[in-house]
């Protein structure tokens, strides 16, 4: 099933690139790709590398990640170059990342992956004319997920000496926000326990004091990820959080991220 589904997110991809040409962006921009974002001697070859999109002429610029999706056992970061593209041509300098999958690792790998991105993007992406205290972090399904739980639980930053206060702002995509229920692909992720699933579950982590979290499904989206979506929203506002739930129309699961930055892309507006 997630074969047939990321193979029709490629194909969905490439008739976006085709059918969708822009005039010509605000902001021309540099690429520099298979960046080493994590050199130790666990290191992944491909896995623990990012893309960086970054405009031109710009020292301050906003800077926003991406998470790309794949039920935490499949995507590449090669896949969503149109993403990277997209922002940074309208100012933001983009890191699109890659992060180690299962079954070859197991939770907490992904997460400490998308933290260590972070960490990198925040101590580096000032030579590149980012601001590091303007960085935004957003994601798809898997991604939107990985999102959500690093601006939720603190520990994954704090183990490289950042707290929540440098996100400042969260915006997943049509993400999971709780993998306890007892599933074949979540046991894979996520372990058998089921307190160690809740603590992989950004719903438990959510309190006062979180980033501003902009939070977005599909109106055909998978069966239950609107719901989901709401039960986040509900639980930020609860603990006085700066939150925001769109339902973004006539978009599923895969075109909600497949038509971002095409003409009149209502994801790409509301991001």
């Amino acid at each position: 099933m997630r074969t047939i589904l990321y193979a029709t997110l490629a194909v969905t991809l490439m008739s976006v690139s085709l059918s969708s040409a822009q005039p010509a962006p605000p902001f021309s921009f540099q690429v520099y790709t298979d960046v080493v974002y994590y050199d130790g001697p666990d290191a992944h070859p491909t896995k623990h590398r990012l893309d960086l999109f970054v405009p031109d002429g710009l020292q301050d610029a906003p800077v926003l990640i991406f998470v790309h999706g794949g039920g935490w056992t499949s995507g590449d970061k090669n896949l969503y170059a149109f993403i990277g593209q997209a922002f940074a041509a309208q100012g933001f300098a983009t890191a699109v990342i890659n992060y180690r999958l299962s079954p070859q690792v197991q939770h907490p790998a992904h997460i400490e992956d998308v933290a260590r991105a972070f960490s990198w993007v925040y101590k580096n992406i000032a030579r590149y004319g980012g601001n590091p205290e303007k960085i935004f972090v957003t994601g798809h399904s898997a991604g939107g997920h990985l999102t959500a739980l690093l601006a939720l639980d603190e520990k994954y930053l704090q183990a490289h000496g950042l707290t929540l206060a440098a996100i400042k702002g969260a915006i997943p995509i049509s993400g999971v926000y709780d993998v306890t229920p007892v599933l074949a692909l979540y046991r894979t992720v996520f372990g058998a326990d089921p307190d160690q699933r809740w603590d992989a579950s950004p719903l438990a982590h959510v309190g006062p004091n979180k980033p501003p979290f902009l939070i977005l499904y599909a109106q055909f989206d998978f069966p239950g990820l609107g719901l989901q979506a709401q039960q986040l929203f509900a639980e930020l506002r609860t603990h006085n959080n700066e939150a925001t739930l769109t339902e973004i129309p006539n978009r599923d699961h895969v075109t909600i991220v497949a038509t971002i930055g095409a003409s009149n892309d209502p994801t790409t507006e509301e991001i």
